[in-house]
C-alpha cells in the first residue's frame, strides 16, 4: 500500500518529523495486516517483536479508515503514551478531522461530590496535612480540563486518601447525584461517545463486557474495530470480570461512608456507628487470618481449615448494619444508598464464602493483598465467554504484543481467547539479537526456586554486578528479599529494590545511577523501557512457572488433564514462555543496544521442554563458561566509557 510508505518509508512522512526515526521493512508489514484486517472485517492475531513499531504500524491504517475505533492497552501509562504523543502525531498527519477521547475508569476522576463531603468531614476532625490536600485537590479542580487525577500525583501507593476524592462502582450516586452536571467520568464518558477512536485500558474495556452480558448500562460505545495492545495480559484481566467477585475493600469503604454521613448529620445515631465499627473490626479479624500478600489460594479448603469463624463475624456484622441503616436511611440520600449497598454486598459476601465444591467449570479462590482480599468464583477457562463477542461480525478485533506466539505458532493464546476464525502474523523484530546480546546460563546452580538457589545464583554473579550496569527480575518476592539482603553486604555495590521508592521514582533513580543495580519482580516484567538508561546486563532469576497449586492453575491443568491432553505443555510452559519473554524484552529496545542475557535455570539446557524455551526466545549466542560471559560484559562497559569520554572530548 503506497499510503503506508509515504507515512513509514526512509522518505516518509514520519522520517521527516522525528529525528531519531528508522523506516523499517517489518513495520510496513505489520501495517498492512492491520488495514487488510480493518477493510475485511476480520479478527487477527499479530505479535510484533521488541522494535517493530506497532504503535505507529496500527494507527495510520485505523486513522486512515475513517472507522470508529477503540484502541486498549495494558496500563494507564500507555494509555497516556498513546493519547498524549502518538495519536496527536498521527491524526495531525493523517486525518486532521479524526477525533479522539481518552477514557480511564471511574477511580482515576475526581468525584466533586465526595470531594465535598470530605472536606467537611476533614474541616470538623481538624486533621490539617489532610485537609490542605484536599484544599489542593479543589484548587486544582478550578484548573483542570479533565479532572484526571494522574494529572496531580500518582496515587497508586495512597489508596486511602484516593478514596476520599474518587468514586467506586458502589458508591457512585449515578444520575441522582447532584453535582454530575460537573462530574469528570461523565464528562469524560460523553467525550467518549461522540469521539470517532476512543483509548482505554483493559480493564474497563472487559468490564463493559462483562456488564452488557449482565444487560446492564454499558460503559463504552458500539464501534467497528478494537484493537488490543499488550493482548497476552487479556486471559488473566477477562478473567476477573467473569463470575463474580467481593473485595475487602468494597466492604471497608461502605464502613468509612456510613461513618462520613453521620458525621454530616451530627454523629447522633451511636448504635448505627457501632455496627460499622463492629464491621471494621470483623474484617480486621479476617485480614489478619489470611496469609502474606500476593498470594493465591483455594478459598474452600482455607474456609474449612481456618476461616468459617472469621466469615461468620463479617456475615453477622453485616446483618446488623442493614437493620440500622433501614431505620436511618431516610436522614440522607446518602445512607439510603448506602441501605442499598449493605443489601447488595451482605447477599453476595454470603453467596462467595459458602463453601460448597463448584462444578469443575468454576474454581472458587482468593487473591490476598497487603491491605485485604478479593473473593472470586470464576470460570476455568473464558475462551467460551469470549468467543461470542469475538465471533460477532461487528467489531473485528486486532490483538497486538511482542509475546503471543510460543515456539513460532499462537496455539496457546487462541485457544485461550476462543478465537476461531482468526489472521495470525508473527513481526520477527528488526533487532540482531545473535550480534547485540550473549547469553549465560551459569552452571553449577541448585533446584531453582530454593533459597540456595538465589545464594548460589548472587555468589556466581558478583563479579557480574561489579561489572556493569545490571537489572535483576526475580518470580518471587522472597527470592527478591534474600538477593537484596545478600547483595547490601557488598559495600562497594549501590542497588535499588523495589519497595524502596514508587515504582517511577526507582526507574527515573536507576537511569540517572551509573554502576547500579536494580531488583525487582511481578510489575517490572512488562511495560518497563529502559532505553537510554546504560543497561549491559538483564537477570532472570529462573524460568517464570506459575504455581503448579495455584487454584486457577491447577483447575486448567487438570481440565487440560482430563481432556487427554497434558497440563504442564500446554497451559503452564507456555505461559511461562510468554512472561519470560516479555521480562527478557527489558533489555534490547533499540538497534544501538547491546548486553549480556543472564538466566539463573540450569533447566533450559537438560530438559526436554528446554529447547521450546529456547526456540522461543529471539536467536542468539548462549554459553555456559563464565569467564566468556563475564569478560564479554566488560567490554560492552568499556566500550560505552570509551564513546562517553570520546564524547566529551569531542
Amino acid at each position: 500500500m503506497q499510503l503506508l510508505k509515504d507515512y513509514l518509508g526512509k522518505e516518509g512522512e514520519l522520517s521527516r518529523l522525528i529525528p531519531d526515526f528508522v523506516s523499517r521493512p517489518v513495520q510496513i508489514q505489520m501495517a498492512r495486516a492491520v488495514a487488510d484486517a480493518v477493510s475485511e472485517g476480520k479478527n487477527a492475531l499479530l505479535e510484533a517483536g521488541t522494535g517493530t513499531g506497532k504503535t505507529y504500524a496500527y494507527l495510520i491504517p485505523l486513522i486512515d479508515s475513517g472507522k470508529k475505533v477503540i484502541i486498549s492497552t495494558g496500563t494507564k501509562n500507555l494509555q497516556d503514551q498513546l493519547f498524549f504523543q502518538d495519536l496527536p502525531l498521527i491524526t495531525g498527519l493523517v486525518n486532521g478531522g479524526y477525533r479522539t477521547a481518552l477514557l480511564k475508569g471511574r477511580g482515576n476522576y475526581v468525584c466533586p461530590e465526595r470531594l465535598d463531603k470530605s472536606l467537611k468531614v476533614i474541616s470538623g476532625n481538624s486533621a490539617s496535612g489532610i485537609l490542605d490536600r484536599l484544599v489542593g485537590v479543589r484548587e486544582w479542580m478550578s484548573r483542570t480540563h479533565t479532572g484526571d487525577i494522574t494529572e496531580l500525583s500518582d496515587f497508586s501507593n495512597d489508596a486511602g486518601f484516593a478514596s476520599m476524592i474518587t468514586s467506586t462502582r458502589d458508591n457512585c450516586l449515578g444520575t441522582s447525584c447532584p453535582r454530575i452536571g460537573e462530574c469528570p467520568l461523565y464528562r469524560a464518558r460523553n467525550a467518549a461517545n461522540e469521539a470517532d477512536l476512543i483509548v482505554v485500558n483493559h480493564h474497563l474495556l472487559f468490564a463493559d463486557i462483562a456488564l452488557r452480558e449482565e444487560n446492564m448500562a454499558q460503559l463504552l460505545p458500539r464501534v467497528e474495530t478494537i484493537v488490543v495492545d499488550e493482548a497476552h495480559q487479556v486471559p488473566e484481566v477477562a478473567r476477573q470480570f467473569f463470575g463474580d467477585r467481593i473485595g475487602s475493600g468494597q466492604i471497608l469503604e461502605l464502613a468509612r461512608d456510613i461513618k462520613r454521613e453521620l458525621f454530616l448529620l451530627g454523629n447522633d445515631d451511636r448504635e448505627l456507628l457501632a455496627s460499622t465499627e463492629q464491621l471494621e473490626r470483623a474484617l480486621g479479624n479476617m485480614n489478619a487470618l489470611v496469609s502474606s500478600p500476593n498470594e493465591i489460594g483455594d478459598l474452600s479448603g482455607w474456609l474449612e481449615n481456618q476461616g468459617e469463624a472469621s466469615v461468620e463475624g463479617i456475615d453477622l456484622a453485616l446483618s446488623d448494619l442493614m437493620q440500622g441503616l433501614e431505620v436511618a436511611a431516610i436522614r440522607s440520600q446518602g445512607l439510603h444508598h448506602c441501605l442499598q449497598r449493605v443489601n447488595r454486598l451482605a447477599d453476595q459476601f454470603a453467596l462467595l464464602t459458602e463453601p460448597v465444591p463448584l462444578d469443575q467449570a468454576h474454581v472458587h479462590w482468593i487473591q490476598i493483598y497487603t491491605q485485604g482480599f478479593v473473593i472470586h468464583v470464576s470460570p476455568v477457562s473464558i475462551a467460551t465467554e469470549l468467543s461470542v463477542h469475538f465471533s460477532e461480525p461487528v467489531p473485528n478485533w486486532i490483538f497486538t504484543s511482542a509475546t503471543l506466539s510460543v515456539g513460532g505458532n499462537f496455539d496457546h493464546i487462541r485457544e485461550s481467547l476462543g478465537l476461531e476464525d482468526v489472521t495470525e502474523n508473527l513481526f520477527v523484530s528488526p533487532f540482531e539479537y545473535e550480534a547485540q546480546v550473549l547469553s549465560y546460563v551459569p552452571e553449577g546452580l541448585p533446584q531453582p526456586g530454593t533459597d540456595m538457589h538465589t545464594r548460589t545464583l548472587v555468589e556466581i554473579l558478583l563479579p557480574f554486578f561489579r561489572a556493569g550496569k545490571t537489572f535483576c527480575l526475580f518470580t518471587s518476592h522472597r527470592a527478591l528479599n534474600l538477593a537484596g539482603e545478600l547483595l547490601a553486604m557488598e559495600d562497594d555495590l549501590f542497588v535499588l529494590s523495589q519497595g524502596q521508592l514508587s515504582k517511577t521514582e526507582l526507574l527515573e533513580r536507576f537511569r540517572r545511577t551509573p554502576d547500579c543495580i536494580l531488583l525487582a519482580t511481578q510489575s517490572f516484567w512488562e511495560g518497563v523501557d529502559l532505553r537510554g538508561a546504560g543497561l549491559k546486563c538483564l537477570i532472570i532469576d529462573k524460568i517464570p512457572f506459575g504455581n503448579p497449586d495455584d487454584p486457577i492453575a491447577r483447575a486448567m491443568m487438570n481440565s487440560i488433564e482430563s481432556s487427554g491432553g497434558n497440563g504442564f505443555m500446554e497451559y503452564l510452559l507456555p505461559q511461562a514462555i510468554i512472561s519470560l519473554k516479555q521480562g527478557f524484552g527489558r533489555l534490547i529496545r533499540q538497534e544501538s543496544d547491546a548486553g549480556l542475557f543472564v538466566l539463573g535455570d540450569p533447566r533450559v539446557m537438560v530438559k526436554s521442554y528446554g529447547r521450546l524455551v529456547l526456540t522461543s526466545l529471539p536467536t542468539m549466542n548462549w554459553t555456559m563458561d563464565q569467564s566468556h560471559a563475564l569478560e564479554h560484559l566488560r567490554s560492552l562497559t568499556k566500550k560505552e566509557q570509551g564513546s562517553s569520554h570520546e564524547s566529551v572530548g569531542n
